[in-house]
């Protein structure tokens, strides 16, 4: 039987009264609070654009101690990783491809349009597009390793990278583009083309096909092969798509597993807690994260009730936040804090239009790149 958004108000309407009725008004309540975060979560659909930015709302040394209580070593990579995890935010859009029509609007067979962007605390250092099944990327590589925390000689590898680009002919126009930090189309296909002839050419080289290079030569090509395969791999997944299965999974992870109650109001938003039992939900939350190209192991997850805080304003879900600290186990686990907030707004955060005079790169172009520079500069 399909359950049409009517016959599911009726009956959440009928159950709310019975329940009132037999039980008093706490349950009532809070089944009335559920209906009001699912419309909040339906009228991020209402507009034309839809956003999500990722971060941690923690400091450095917070971050550190929930990697350490994770069973992270007490390194200095550790303190790396927890100042990148604390600078870090990722953001995301959906868009239509029509014009004004708002997301809900729109058939699953419909594409939408794709933006993501990531920096650490400065302007953003990666960026990607899907636009009318087209895909555009852009890197800053000089931002990125200035924001990552790059040492001297990766800073001065970096520049050396970037100023080839004014070297080079203008026949690698696009590649030239892109080692600017310039916008470039890329066709995923041909890249992965080029990532399976890299693994031949590896598999053949560990043969012995191509003459005796060793065995760290064809490691190293094996290896490069592989990141090549896994990047290519990422960009085929850059479609709208993905953000709209990831908030579906979410919101049927929180309609079919989570409790509700009004925590009050401040910050001109209203906020809802909701709770749910941990590894009970984690198969449905991990099937939405899948959308988004995380991983989340269910056996792995605590067995016991988590919490998140939920903030409404104007009737549309515009925020939620985890503390991370409910996912850990063991004597450590209450001594972190550690939130995790997804902001939901409109696509603003994010531009979904297609970049003006861009040059496609192709995978030749990007290698013979390469080439040059290490021809001219002794090695790149």
């Amino acid at each position: 039987m399909r359950v049409t958004p009517l016959r599911l108000t009726a009956t959440a309407t009928c159950a709310t009264t019975l329940v009132a009725a037999l039980t008093g008004c706490s349950v009532a309540e809070r089944l009335t609070t559920g209906l009001k975060v699912k419309h909040a979560f339906e009228k991020l659909g209402e507009q034309p654009t839809a956003s999500v930015l990722m971060s941690v709302d923690g400091s450095t040394s917070e971050a550190e101690k929930f990697l350490r209580a994770a069973g992270a070593s007490d390194t200095a990579a550790t303190r790396h990783t927890a100042k990148l995890l604390t600078r870090g935010e990722l953001t995301f859009a959906v868009g239509s491809d029509r014009e004004e029509t708002p997301l809900k609007e729109l058939s699953r067979s419909e594409r939408l349009r794709f933006a993501a962007a990531i920096n650490f605390g400065g302007k953003d250092v990666l960026a990607a597009k899907s636009v009318e099944e087209k895909l555009y990327v852009r890197v800053n590589l000089r931002s990125l390793v200035a924001q990552t925390g790059g040492t001297t000689t990766d800073k001065r590898r970096a520049r050396r990278i970037v100023s080839l680009a004014k070297d080079l002919p203008t026949t690698l126009g696009s590649a030239r583009d892109a080692l600017k930090g310039k916008w470039v189309e890329i066709d995923p296909e041909s890249f992965d083309d080029f990532a399976r002839a890299a693994q031949e050419i590896a598999e053949d080289e560990k043969k012995g096909e191509f003459g005796q290079h060793g065995p760290a030569v064809s490691e190293q090509s094996d290896e490069t092969s592989k990141r090549l395969s896994r990047a290519t791999a990422a960009g085929r997944a850059l479609n709208g798509e993905s953000e709209r299965e990831f908030l579906e999974g979410l919101e049927k992870t929180l309609g079919e597993h989570a409790e509700f109650h009004k925590a009050g109001e401040w910050g001109g938003a209203e906020h809802v807690t909701v709770s749910m039992p941990a590894r009970e939900a984690a198969p449905d939350l991990s099937r939405a994260l899948e959308a988004l190209g995380a991983r989340l192991n269910p056996a792995k997850v605590p067995d016991k009730k988590v919490s998140a805080d939920l903030q409404i304003r104007r009737g549309q879900l515009t925020g939620l936040t985890v503390d991370l600290e409910q996912f850990l186990e063991g004597k450590d686990a209450k001594k972190v804090h550690l939130p995790l907030r997804l902001d939901f707004g409109g696509g603003h955060a994010v531009s979904v239009e297609a970049p003006d005079g861009v040059r496609e790169l192709k995978p030749q172009d990007l290698l013979a790149a390469v080439m040059y520079g290490a021809l001219g500069t002794g090695g790149l």
